[in-house]
Parts: structure tokens; C-alpha cells; sequence
């Protein structure tokens, strides 16, 4: 069993953990999201393999829990190395935001990068494909049901109104 640790609902560590699933009403984990993108302004997208059981063959930017002892970037950055290879210099990742979902507190990452398709090594058991995109393409897949990214208005406020400039 994972083990997270576990906040209330000021964003404070406790002191103590639990298994990912296991939270009780107003207690909360840290969630990690990364959006990738490359000098071209395109987006990283994978998709989810078949054989999962929470929105499978679903395309998404990059997402996972935090576990026990990971702060949101240390987690993000394992994440980054777990489901697609990428080695990752913390000083590379820029905090664009955070939000309260359900029981997750989710820390939203960027990362410059312009890694080659080809050079990911997928999580065999988690993603089946990646490719990079524009960014209006991945909204159109948004829009179509194509894809998913509850945190993609935060990471589009934040490219539109300070990356671009």
C-alpha cells in the first residue's frame, strides 16, 4: 500500500500518514501535475493504457500522487521519471498554481523540455503513447473527451498571461 502524508485543510502537515485511499473528512494528500512543454510551445501529452480502470486510453498531461516524504515537487519530479523517463533538474520546474480537489491538494509544475518521443521510456503499466501537440489541439481534445486535465485553465492563465511574455 502507498502510504501519503497526510494536511488539513490549511495545507498542514500532521505528522502522520495513511494509505492514499484511506483519508477521512477533512484530512488531505498532495497531488502532482506537470505540464511539459517544448521551444516550439507544444505540449507533452500521454496516453493512459487500456487496462486501467479510471478513464483508460484517455489522453493527459503528466499527474500523480505524492507519496510520504515527497514534497509537491520532489513528487512531481519522480513522476516525471517514473511514467516517462525524463531525468529532471529541480532548478527546470516553475510552480504555476495549486487548487483543493476532493482530498488532494494539487500542485501544478512547468517544465521546459524538448525531449524526443523516442527517447521516453513509458510506464508500461500506466501510459501506452506520448506525442507533443499545440495547445489549441489539446483544448480541442478537451473539449471532444479526448483528453483530460482538471488543471489545464490554471496552466493555460499561467502560459498565456506570463510564459508567452
Amino acid at each position: 500500500m502507498e502510504l501519503v502524508d497526510v494536511y488539513n485543510k490549511r495545507h498542514e502537515k500532521l505528522g502522520k500518514t495513511k494509505g492514499r485511499k484511506e483519508l477521512d473528512v477533512g484530512e488531505y494528500r498532495l497531488s502532482c501535475y506537470a505540464y511539459i512543454i517544448n521551444d516550439d510551445n507544444q505540449l507533452l501529452i500521454q496516453q493512459r493504457v487500456a487496462t486501467v480502470e479510471n478513464m483508460p486510453n484517455m489522453w493527459e498531461t503528466l499527474s500523480g500522487g505524492a507519496i510520504s516524504g515527497d514534497t509537491s515537487l520532489s513528487g512531481t519530479i519522480r513522476e516525471i521519471k517514473e511514467e516517462l523517463g525524463i531525468e529532471v533538474n529541480p532548478d527546470d520546474m516553475t510552480f504555476i498554481g495549486s487548487y483543493i480537489r476532493r482530498k488532494d491538494f494539487v500542485e501544478i509544475w512547468l517544465l521546459k523540455s524538448n525531449v524526443k518521443i523516442e527517447k521516453l521510456k513509458l510506464e508500461e503499466d500506466e501510459i501506452q503513447n506520448a506525442k507533443w501537440i499545440n495547445i489549441s489541439e489539446f483544448e480541442e481534445m478537451l473539449e471532444n473527451r479526448e483528453a483530460v486535465s482538471s488543471a489545464f485553465k490554471i496552466f493555460k492563465t499561467y502560459y498565456t498571461e506570463f510564459y508567452k511574455n
